[in-house]
């Protein structure tokens, strides 16, 4: 073999090694930098792929490390959608981490972090803890955001009308809730309007489960004052006692049947006719993606009146089967002899928790002309809400009423979806005026509309064009490199 053609081959092929080698150490390098500092575009028209403005501010405001655990099942297509969000969090701070566990391959962990279903993240950090239901931006950041805070909520619990108590730890007693209430980090403190004038300023929400005796018409007037100020109390109310708060609800919307509730189906459960199953929920956030059966015992229907009032809106919550019905006659029912009976009862499916939402400024100019809003210890005639308002304070209410005390005790919370009910009524209540709330990004649908000599240039150049350029530039390299051997 001639010397130069051996030359020749030793050096185009140590030419070729080290333009490999330069190139993979390129590579490297570019690896190396993008890792330290990584640069996104997001040329999508809604910013599909990009965090709101929102959501960075909060995310840059994290100074100490926050840890996300997901729980996905393996292979799960949500999780990869999952994993693509968390990237866009961690992008905007390092200090977020995260980490995918299966539930079904390290159960210890899912019962550890109270895991029931799939798709759940429970973000830690700043030694708080907090459990988002699902993987979407509006719930991460408002997550983060409740991370960031400082102060914990209160929750009041009002008592001395034989109300279930958050101390008692018996089968009756609320102790249960008030563990949940703190590890999602409230304080539950006891509300004795007896003893003062008005609910407290840093109530963020009254709850008042279960009253034997009625309310004195002053403690009615407390929580009416509350409510008219951006207030939010939750009813819990047995078939038969209505704590003495019956015309107050109506006046909001809120209807209290005198019927207790039969459902069939929950035998299928194992339960009494009188323990009705929920397995259908209104179209509102404390509900949202809740697809939780929940349980109660003994429970009347609540529902809205015919026409609430100028300012109220009531969204039912909860509601039975058709195989429920509201049975009136109390006494038949006690003797074992209920029957559903056209006339009287009210046929299934049957609403048992509603939500009333109260524009207070509304409902108070529309209420002047027959009655003034109920005033606090020491306050002037001026109404309520235009006080309120004056001060830069929420102007919406809430009252949520269920028509069953025992779904949360202790008994009874553990069971299915009841605590995760009770506890997404406290969080839509508590952290209604400060969450977060973003708009979904909506993609635009384009439609490419081509001329018959477009769509014609179109298929010559891409099945016939390219294809043949790439033929001919092959073969011109063939010929060149033939022609230097």
């Amino acid at each position: 073999m001639p010397k130069t053609l051996k030359s020749r081959r030793l050096h185009y092929g140590s030419s070729a090694v080290f333009s490999t080698v330069v190139f993979f150490a390129i590579l490297v390098l570019v690896a190396l930098i993008a890792e330290k500092h990584p640069l996104r575009a997001d040329l999508t028209e809604t910013g599909q792929f990009s965090l709101s403005e929102q959501s960075q501010k909060i995310v840059s405001s994290l100074q100490e490390p926050v840890t996300v655990k997901a729980f996905f099942a393996g292979g799960a297509p949500e999780a990869s959608r999952a994993k693509d969000l968390l990237e866009t969090y961690r992008y905007y701070n390092k200090n977020i981490r995260y980490e995918f566990i299966d539930p079904d391959r390290e159960p210890q962990l899912a019962r550890q972090y109270e895991i029931r279903d799939y798709g759940v993240l429970v973000v830690e950090g700043l030694g708080r803890k907090e459990t988002v239901p699902r993987a979407d931006e509006e719930a991460l950041t408002n997550a983060l955001f409740k991370l960031s805070r400082n102060e914990d909520k209160t929750v009041y619990v009002l008592a001395g009308h034989g109300e279930r108590s958050p101390e008692e730890m018996n089968k009756t007693g609320y102790s249960s809730a008030k563990s949940a209430l703190i590890k999602e980090n409230y304080q539950v403190k006891p509300l004795h309007l007896m003893q003062q004038p008005q609910v407290p300023q840093d109530a963020a929400v009254v709850l008042v489960p279960g009253p034997q005796k009625p309310l004195f018409p002053e403690e009615i007037a407390s929580l009416e004052a509350y409510l008219l100020r951006g207030g939010k109390i939750v009813f819990f109310l047995d078939p038969e006692k209505d704590g003495g708060v019956r015309s107050f609800l109506e006046k909001y919307g809120i209807a209290l049947g005198d019927d207790m509730i039969i459902d069939k189906l929950s035998r299928v459960f194992g339960g009494s006719y009188l323990m009705p199953v929920v397995t259908q929920y209104g179209s509102h956030k404390i509900t949202q993606g809740f697809n939780v059966a929940t349980f109660y015992s003994e429970a009347r229907s609540v529902s809205a009146v015919e026409k609430p009032p100028e300012g109220v809106t009531v969204v039912p919550l909860a509601s039975t089967s058709e195989n429920a019905w509201a049975e009136k006659d109390m006494e038949r029912l006690f003797r074992g002899e209920a029957a559903f009976d056209e006339s009287k009862d009210k046929p299934g499916p049957v609403t048992l928790g509603v939500v009333a939402a109260v524009d207070t400024k509304k409902f108070t100019e529309k209420q002047l002309d027959t009655s003034s809003a109920p005033k606090e210890s020491g306050e002037s005639d001026k109404p309520r809400a235009e006080k309120d308002s004056s001060e830069n304070k929420p102007t919406l209410g809430y009252i949520v009423v269920f028509g069953d005390s025992d779904f949360v005790d202790n008994t009874h919370f553990g069971v299915s979806g009841n605590g995760d009910l009770f506890l997404n009524m406290v969080h839509f209540l508590a952290e209604e005026e400060t969450l977060i709330t973003i708009e979904p990004r909506k993609q635009k649908s384009q439609t490419l509309m081509l001329t018959e000599n477009q769509a014609r240039m179109l298929f010559w150049t891409s099945m016939v064009g390219v294809p043949l350029i790439v033929l001919l530039i092959g073969f011109g390299v063939y010929r060149v490199r033939r022609s230097q051997r």
